[in-house]
């Protein structure tokens, strides 16, 4: 079955990558799918706005609806929005980064390896380089050195298990 990419317009087969913006889902290939999520990245959002609680507006007592791209979510309001401030306004309860269960795990295997001095080589599913973890770069790469691609779709903590 074939594709069309709603940014570029080339079809492809196989399966696209689904983003929803505006509540309509669209199909995009790989490198739109880059080159978009790289977009929304440098948007401001409404998380770093002083009203802004637990996916609502508190000023505009209003629930937001998020622009999803993959699986992160981008709450853009706040590129139309007159009111978008960085101060805390009243008391916002803001979630605390912190690490998922398999970033934790994540990071304890490449501690691991590190420690025994192995290194594991995997390659960037974007532009093909190679990638170490372990011993030689005891470091979590977010995106490829060469390509600057993400690096989030790689599951690291099964990659390492598999290959131990």
């Amino acid at each position: 079955m074939k594709f069309e990419c709603r940014g570029c317009k080339k079809s492809f087969s196989g399966s696209g990558l689904t983003v929803n913006i505006h509540g309509n889902d669209q199909m995009y290939c790989a490198d739109c799918y880059w080159k978009l999520q790289a977009e929304y990245n440098k948007k401001k959002t409404c998380e770093d706005c002083g009203y802004y609680d637990e996916e609502s507006c508190e000023k505009y007592k209003k629930t937001l609806v998020p622009a999803k791209v993959g699986f992160n979510s981008y709450f853009v309001e706040a590129e139309k929005c007159r009111d978008f401030t960085t101060e805390k306004k009243g008391n916002p309860k803001k979630k605390e980064k912190e690490l998922s269960q398999t970033q934790k795990e994540t990071t304890a295997l490449v501690k691991n390896l590190s420690e025994k001095g192995q290194t594991l080589t995997l390659y960037c599913c974007h532009c093909g380089a190679p990638i170490k973890i372990g011993a030689k770069a005891p470091e979590i790469q977010d995106t490829c050195s060469r390509c600057k691609g993400d690096l989030e779709i790689v599951n690291l903590s099964k990659f390492i298990k598999q290959h131990q």
